[in-house]
C-alpha cells in the first residue's frame, strides 16, 4: 500500500481540475474510524477510470461514496485512502416510458430520480434506508430492499443493465435497456450487492412500474403477537396479492407512534383490487376480534416511509435477519426472548426479512451471537448494517460465513476484478 496517498494530489488535480480534489475536511467520510487522506469527485465515468489506474498504480485504497446513506453496511475497511465521490455522475441519461426502463447517472438520488419519472405515471420500487437521499448506484451496491421487495423485486430484479469502472481503469457494461437485452453471464447481478469491491458503478438501467391507481393499507393495533401473525399467515395463503405485509412489534410501534405492536397490509393496483383486498382483510381481523383501521393518502405513505427507515435514524444497532418467510412466527418467537430490551423488531413476513433495532449500551457481542444462532437455526443469514466499530470486529457482519467452496470462488472473482485489493479491501463477505 501506498505510503503517503497525499502525494498523488497533483496527478489528481492535473487530471480533475484542483477545484474536485479536496485534502482538508476529508473527515466528513470517515468509514469505521478510518479517515482518507483526501476525497475526488470524478465527473464521467473516463475520469473515474483513470482515477482508479492512477490508485492502482500507487497502491492507494479507494473507497466509493455516495450520499453516504449506507456507509455504515460493511465490514470494517483494511485502509481507506482515498474517497472517490460519485455525486457529479448524477445525470438522467434516458427514460424510455414506452418501456418502463430509465438510465441514470450512479450518483443521482432516487429522490431527484423519483421527481424526473413521477409526471410520467412511472416509479422505481427500490426502497432503501433513507431512499430520498440515497444515490441509485449506492443503493444497488449495498443492495438493501424495502417493504414491497416480496412484491416488486429485489435490487437484483430491477437492475437490466450497469456500467462500472474496474480497478485498472477498465470500462465496462453489463445488460441493456430491455429486460432480455443480456447474453452470456449477466454480470449485472454480480455487481448488484458487491459493496463496490469489484468496480465503481457509473451508471444503472432500472426496471420502472406503473404508479398504481390506487394504495390503501388496513392497519391492525393493540393485538398480541400470536394473533397478529395468524392473520398475517391467513393473508399470505389466500389469493390476495398485497404488496406488503409487515408485523411491527410493540418497541418498534413506539418510534411510528403508536402504543401497541400492529400488523400492516398495503395492497395498491386498480380501484377494485384494493378495495377487495382492504374488505377482505379487515373481514378476517373481525373474525379474530381484531380492530382495523384503514390508511390512504399522506397517513399511508408516512407511515410506510417509517417503516422503510426504521432502524437508521439516530444512533443504534440495526441487524437484518433473513430467514424463510413460514419461519418468520418462530424465528420471531425465539428473538422476542432473547434480545435484550429495548430492542424493536419490524418483520416483512411476505420476504422473510426481519429488521431489528438495539439499543448499544445494551447489546454485546453475546446477544449478536444469540441473534445469528436464531437466524442459522431457522435457514436464515444475518448482516450487521449498523454497529459500532468494536461489535463489528469481533466478527463478520454476514453471517453465515460462504461454504467453503463458494468463498473460493468468491475469492477468485474478486482477484480477477481487483488483484491489488484497491477497491474498498475487506468490506464484504470474509472481508474481501
Amino acid at each position: 500500500m501506498i505510503a503517503d496517498p497525499l502525494t498523488l494530489v497533483p496527478r489528481f488535480e492535473a487530471l480533475l481540475g484542483a477545484e474536485w480534489v479536496t485534502v482538508a475536511g476529508a473527515s466528513r467520510w470517515t468509514v469505521d474510524g478510518l479517515t482518507p487522506a483526501l476525497a475526488v469527485r470524478p465527473g464521467d465515468a473516463e475520469q473515474v477510470g483513470a482515477v482508479l489506474r492512477l490508485c492502482g498504480e500507487a497502491g492507494a485504497a479507494v473507497v466509493p461514496w455516495g450520499r453516504g446513506t449506507a456507509m455504515e453496511v460493511g465490514n470494517p475497511p483494511r485502509a481507506h485512502h482515498v474517497a472517490l465521490l460519485t455525486d457529479r455522475l448524477s445525470g438522467l441519461v434516458e427514460h424510455d416510458a414506452a418501456n418502463l426502463t430509465v438510465a441514470v447517472g450512479a450518483g443521482m438520488t432516487l429522490g431527484a430520480l423519483e421527481g424526473a419519472i413521477s409526471a410520467g405515471g412511472q416509479f422505481l420500487p427500490l426502497e432503501p434506508p433513507r431512499a430520498e437521499s440515497a444515490t441509485a448506484g449506492g443503493a444497488v451496491a449495498a443492495d438493501l430492499n424495502g417493504p414491497r421487495r416480496a412484491y416488486c423485486g429485489s435490487a437484483r430484479d430491477l437492475v437490466i443493465g450497469a456500467r462500472a469502472a474496474q480497478a485498472d481503469g477498465t470500462l465496462i457494461k453489463a445488460g441493456g435497456k430491455t429486460v432480455k437485452n443480456v447474453a452470456g453471464y449477466d454480470m449485472c447481478k454480480l455487481l448488484v450487492g458487491s459493496m463496490g469491491t469489484l468496480g465503481v458503478l457509473t451508471e444503472l438501467t432500472l426496471r420502472l412500474l406503473p404508479v398504481p391507481e390506487a394504495s390503501r393499507t388496513v392497519a391492525v393495533w393493540g393485538a398480541d403477537a400470536s394473533d397478529l401473525l395468524r392473520l398475517s399467515g391467513r393473508v399470505l395463503g389466500s389469493l390476495l396479492l398485497p404488496a406488503a405485509v409487515t408485523v411491527v412489534d410493540a418497541v418498534a410501534a413506539r418510534a411510528l407512534g403508536r402504543s401497541a405492536a400492529g400488523l400492516l397490509v398495503r395492497a395498491t393496483g386498480f380501484e377494485a383490487a384494493v378495495a377487495r383486498q382492504v374488505r377482505d382483510v379487515t373481514a378476517w381481523a373481525a373474525e379474530a376480534a381484531l380492530d382495523a383501521e384503514t390508511l390512504e393518502g399522506e397517513a399511508e405513505v408516512a407511515l410506510w416511509r417509517a417503516i422503510r427507515d426504521f432502524g437508521w435514524q439516530g444512533d443504534g444497532i440495526a441487524i437484518r435477519v433473513a430467514v424463510p418467510s413460514g419461519e418468520v412466527p418462530a424465528a420471531l418467537a425465539r428473538l422476542r426472548s432473547t434480545v435484550p430490551d429495548p430492542t424493536g423488531v419490524v418483520a416483512h413476513t411476505a420476504s422473510g426479512t426481519i429488521w431489528i433495532h438495539a439499543d448499544p449500551a445494551g447489546f454485546d457481542a453475546a446477544a449478536l451471537g444469540a441473534v445469528k444462532e436464531i437466524a442459522t437455526g431457522h435457514q436464515g443469514n444475518m448482516l450487521v448494517a449498523r454497529a459500532p466499530r468494536e461489535l463489528k470486529a469481533t466478527g463478520d457482519v454476514w453471517s453465515p460465513v460462504p461454504h467453503v467452496r463458494t468463498l473460493e470462488i468468491m475469492r477468485a472473482i474478486k482477484q480477477a476484478f481487483d488483484p491489488k485489493g484497491v477497491l474498498n479491501p475487506g468490506r464484504f463477505v470474509a472481508r474481501l
